[in-house]
């Protein structure tokens, strides 16, 4: 009976290892919404468990994408990540202390818009497609309706773009990415 659980287990793994680095970006993003909106859930209920669970996923989802940047990508676009990655661990741990829900929402707005544009790029390069059941609507987290389009989300696609343009024609960087965009780092 152990060894079957330990093969069992070992299968398991074999098979998690071949999920394409694409797919297993695209799988991390679809993760950390999930627990960003139960982190929100949590703080609207004041289920202080349901929200530190799921915020301390949520940072270490984003931990984790931040460390998946080659270290020695010195691109417009992965600086950029790194930057937003790091706002987004400065802020994501105040709200355990703030109990601000707007922080976990602008973090919703962002990682989907990311989503979006990885869904759009690198899963169409890579010839992956994403299934029905990963789709995540693309609402407010937690609310239900549809995010009204900010001039700071704006910018940030915009500069997000912008910057993969950039970067596939070999332009050298001629504005920070930053600019513009009210993330603290």
């Amino acid at each position: 009976m152990n060894a079957a659980r330990v093969r069992n287990a070992y299968q398991k793994s074999e098979a998690q290892a071949e999920i394409h680095p694409v797919k297993l970006i695209h799988l991390m993003y679809e993760r950390v919404l999930t627990h960003l909106d139960q982190a929100e859930q949590g703080l609207l209920q004041k289920n202080v468990k349901l929200r530190g669970e799921n915020l301390s996923k949520a940072i270490a989802i984003i931990s984790e994408l931040n460390a998946a940047i080659k270290e020695n990508d010195n691109t417009e676009a992965a600086d950029f990540l790194r930057g937003l990655y790091s706002a987004i661990l400065v802020e994501l741990p105040k709200v355990s202390i703030s109990h601000d829900v707007e922080i976990i929402r602008q973090t919703s707005r962002y990682i989907q818009k990311l989503k979006s544009v990885w869904e759009e790029t690198a899963m169409k390069e890579a010839g992956l497609s994403k299934t029905a059941e990963s789709d995540v609507p693309k609402t407010a987290v937690g609310t239900g309706n549809t995010p009204p389009a900010s001039d700071e989300d704006e910018r940030f696609e915009k500069k997000t773009y912008s910057a993969k343009s950039r970067v596939e024609a070999g332009k050298p960087k001629t504005e920070s990415v930053f600019s513009g965009l009210s993330v603290s780092i």
